[in-house]
């Protein structure tokens, strides 16, 4: 379906040959935001922006839609449909277009996507320092649910007695998809399935049964676990932390302490936000830059 607001901002769904120019537009946008601030880019390359467009537009699980005008491509805005839960993001305005309505534009329908498929939640990560955005995404309803610190550094090597990491298998996923609900009320079981098959996900296991698992460590992967000793354990497994970093909960301090006095150094904040079904997460946890 083809959307038109009244600023003629047609929003239609993303066909594979936009991959290129929503690639450019999405590096365009982080680096003209994050100039502006002095914070580090998000994405950390033209390549890297360009080969993201082009996997999420090729996979099964996320939506993409486009934002164009006179034919001209604007901005796009992604969402993970892969679990109950949507997940929001990225979403990115070319510079020359920004502060002209095509964010709220492209924001207006994937929340108009979500509710005709009746998803039970949508969430997304918005960088702190960007306060359009956080602006935008207060007006059109979402709440700010946790602050986040994106924490990078060398790898910690470091071990939890009684606690063992193991890469994950696909008969792990039941039980890591029990132990998401228990944490947050839902599973992640699409992302898992996911990076269980491209072998980056991590399970730490007490005796008798799965107690954490990560399906990777850096900005795209999220990691859930029953306590921050076992979040730690598979913190402590990382060869590296890929991205601009992990998305640790600020309040969390126990969790964030440690990373900080393990050589981890914060980066900047972000800031977990919600529309719809939320619960406060029983469990440690580290969210993923969609949420």
């Amino acid at each position: 379906m083809t959307i038109t607001d009244e600023l003629t901002y047609t929003i239609r769904p993303a066909a594979a040959d936009d991959a290129e120019r929503l690639g450019e537009i999405f590096y365009d946008a982080f680096e003209s935001i994050a100039d502006a601030h002095s914070f580090p880019n998000e994405p950390g390359s033209r390549e890297f922006t360009q080969w993201k467009v082009a996997s999420m537009l090729a996979a099964d699980g996320p939506a993409a839609l486009v934002a164009e005008r006179a034919g001209a491509v604007l901005g796009s805005a992604f969402i993970d449909e892969r679990d109950a839960v949507a997940g929001i993001g990225p979403v990115t305005v070319a510079p020359a277009a920004q502060d002209a309505g095509v964010g709220r534009a492209l924001m207006e329908a994937a929340l108009a996507r979500q509710a005709d498929r009746r998803a039970h939640a949508i969430r997304l990560v918005q960088t702190s320092y960007h306060y359009r955005s956080l602006s935008l995404y207060a007006k059109l309803g979402f709440v700010v649910r946790e602050p986040l610190s994106v924490l990078n550094g060398p790898p910690v090597s470091s071990s939890i007695p009684g606690i063992g990491v193991r890469p994950a298998r696909p008969e792990d996923i039941p039980m890591c998809n029990e132990l998401c609900a228990r944490v947050h009320g839902h599973d992640r079981g699409g992302e898992l399935a996911e990076a269980v098959a491209f072998g980056t996900a991590r399970v730490a296991e007490r005796p008798e049964r799965i107690s954490g698992y990560a399906t990777g460590f850096g900005y795209g992967w999220h990691a859930v676990a029953e306590t921050d000793e076992d979040l730690i354990a598979l913190l402590g497994s990382a060869d590296s932390f890929i991205g601009l970093g992990i998305l640790v909960p600020s309040r969390n301090a126990p969790l964030l302490r440690w990373c900080l006095d393990n050589g981890l150094r914060l980066v900047q904040q972000s800031n977990l936000m919600t529309i719809g079904l939320y619960n406060e997460p029983s469990g440690a946890y580290l969210p993923s830059i969609v949420y």
